[in-house]
């Protein structure tokens, strides 16, 4: 798994890279909190993370409990709660996103959370100028139904991301003892698909398609498109591991000895007892 997310990172790195260079393309920036004159008594934090090929970011300002009963009193039920302090809490999705089977376009978003003694709702909504507690329905895009749980005590509201993946990332939402959650999903393959090029992204592309469950036929399609390009033992190798995935097991000898062949001719000198070892359990499972 260390070399497929060595693979991965690179392909992350030259794909994001060969994207600022894009022609016409138009990259989603998200806004910066903006510096203030005196400390705020709710500061201003910001949360970002990566996921695939894509990225989220949180701008918002933390208000702290301080004592005070939260949920149904400083915040009372059923209205709605700009999900932070100050300015608006601002979310921005550098790609197409899909939230509870809701598609959101790439941009930045006005997030704001209904609470209820019940499921409370999340909505995404596209006004993003006005202050935090200015709120007009009528640019709602999203809006989701999420059940609260209880937490340890969070004494400055917090946005942090948990269970990642490749194409998701769970946010969750922190203050007081009660925490809310949702989840944004980015197509990740399909970004890679118009990301990859040369035969080495290809290849990196087909080695971490090859451990995303469903991803089999993709894996199989960029390998062979990186070895059109240039032939060689890397990407043959890669071929014969997938042939070894669908259980081809007498493909994946033979392309794992085209492997070696390859790339002892490019370099008399080169290690390959790890594939040596691959096709000797290879030959006894055919």
């Amino acid at each position: 798994m260390t070399i497929v997310r060595m693979l991965f990172a690179a392909l992350v790195a030259a794909a994001l890279l060969a994207g600022t260079h894009t022609a016409g393309a138009q990259t989603v920036q998200a806004p910066d909190l903006s510096a203030p004159r005196v400390p705020r008594v709710s500061q201003g934090a910001v949360a970002k993370q990566i996921v695939g090929l894509s990225e989220i970011t949180i701008t918002y300002h933390r208000p702290g409990v301080k004592g005070r009963a939260i949920w149904g009193g400083l915040l009372p039920y059923n209205q709605v709660w700009r999900a932070g302090a100050n300015e608006p809490t601002l979310i921005t999705f550098s790609d197409p996103v899909t939230v509870a089977g809701k598609k959101l376009n790439a941009g930045t978003y006005r997030l704001l959370v209904i609470p209820t003694q019940g499921d409370w709702t999340i909505i995404f909504n596209s006004e993003t100028k006005n202050w935090g507690t200015v709120y007009d329905s009528t640019f709602d895009v999203v809006k989701i139904a999420v059940k609260p749980e209880s937490g340890a005590h969070e004494e400055f509201m917090s946005f942090s991301f948990t269970d990642l993946t490749s194409s998701s990332a769970k946010v969750v939402l922190a203050w007081e003892k009660m925490r809310v959650a949702f989840t944004p999903e980015f197509n990740t393959m399909g970004k890679m698909e118009t990301a990859v090029g040369d035969w080495r992204l290809l290849n990196a592309a087909a080695r971490f398609a090859m451990t995303e469950k469903g991803a089999e036929a993709k894996a199989l399609e960029w390998v062979e498109r990186s070895i059109a390009l240039d032939k060689n033992g890397g990407n043959v190798r890669t071929k014969a591991e997938i042939m070894a995935a669908q259980g081809k097991f007498a493909d994946a000898v033979k392309l794992g000895e085209e492997s070696i062949a390859l790339t002892k001719a490019q370099n008399p000198n080169a290690n390959v007892s790890a594939l040596e070892q691959l096709i000797a359990t290879w030959s006894k499972a055919r």
